[in-house]
């Protein structure tokens, strides 16, 4: 099969831009956020997204609490994480970006490769996002190119995120390149430790000094949530990976532009909810203004711009990941 790309169609009566080969099709939805509602790996028809199911997607309003308004999928997340105030701006949950409509353009209807162009200038901050996403034939991936654009008139302190909701089961696993792990939240009662505690990835330990592995997602009546920093990235990969059915779904980006992970892994512990989202951020914690304080975070001086190149692929034939190099080749445990 050659690419598509269309515009035609809507869902929920928002706008979409639907990209797909013989192996993969994408709707992205300019209406929210440019928000990658579906990634569907079609031989088995696995769409790799979480979608909550009391929550639709709608035209989100901005400002408000993205946690009653996030219906799964990947969002972009700028300029913060959590909410803050920060240099007197106050900020809101996940940034500005996804809460807001997004210009869109199809630039490429080519049988070998197609490409969507989207744009989106924020309104509290002085930063223009802008992104291609390209789905080339034969290939089991989107491969992504970013650029931000400070449009301001002095340098502009951020932080970035690539925030993808999993769907899992307690037949995935998480692999990711990781070292020093910082908990922010362990529910319920610090069930791994107090804000702050650190550990060697994979292996957290609970009050009891048990030996807890981060890589393997829980039975569905685990009622637990973690939120965690990758704080030490050896390289720009993270992966999720159904072991029974050996497929996955990844996220490649360079890490000298996204220098930690973040796990924000609800396995019911939070509404009832069930999702993995292992995101590739520029900084951390997740509030901007801690960030900066922390010195883990990004600057754009005036009319400075950020460019760099990401991907989201699908793999199979994989029970564990090891390695996934920058042209998005997967290496690992087979059986």
């Amino acid at each position: 099969m050659s690419c598509h790309i269309t515009d035609e169609w809507t869902f929920r009566g928002l706008k979409t831009v639907i990209l797909e080969n013989e192996f993969i099709k994408a709707t992205v939805l300019p209406d929210v956020g440019a928000k990658i509602h579906e990634f569907i790996y079609k031989p088995s028809n696995r769409d790799f997204m979480y979608h909550h199911p009391r929550v639709e997607c709608r035209t989100p309003v901005f400002g408000v609490n993205v946690d009653n308004w996030w219906s799964g999928g990947m969002d972009e997340a700028i300029p913060t994480g959590h909410p803050c105030v920060y240099q007197g701006e106050e900020y809101p949950f996940l940034g500005e970006a996804w809460s807001l409509p997004w210009h869109y353009e199809i630039q490429n209807r080519g049988s070998d490769q197609v490409t969507a162009y989207l744009r989106r200038p924020l309104i509290i901050s002085p930063l223009i996002v802008e992104r291609w996403i390209t789905l080339r034939q034969h290939e089991m991936m989107l491969r992504f190119r970013h650029r931000i654009t400070n449009s301001g008139n002095k340098a502009f302190d951020f932080i970035w995120g690539l925030h993808p909701g999993f769907a899992v089961n307690s037949d995935c696993r998480i692999d990711l390149p990781a070292g020093a792990m910082i908990i922010d939240e362990s529910v319920p009662d610090d069930r791994l430790g107090a804000k702050g505690t650190k550990y060697q990835w994979p292996f957290a330990r609970d009050r009891n000094g048990h030996r807890v592995d981060m890589r393997q997602v829980p039975a569905a009546d685990a009622d637990i949530m973690e939120f965690h920093y990758a704080a030490e990235l050896k390289e720009g990969w993270l992966s999720i990976t159904d072991a029974r059915q050996k497929q996955g779904a990844a996220l490649v980006f360079p890490k000298d532009v996204f220098s930690a992970a973040w796990l924000w892994l609800v396995y019911g512990g939070w509404r009832g909810i069930f999702t993995a989202a292992v995101e590739a951020w520029t900084g951390y914690p997740a509030k901007l203004s801690e960030a900066v304080a922390n010195e883990r975070f990004s600057r754009l001086d005036a009319g400075a711009s950020l460019e760099c190149e990401s991907m989201l692929l699908a793999h199979c034939g994989f029970v564990q990941v090891d390695s996934i190099d920058a042209e998005g080749r997967v290496t690992g445990k087979q059986d």
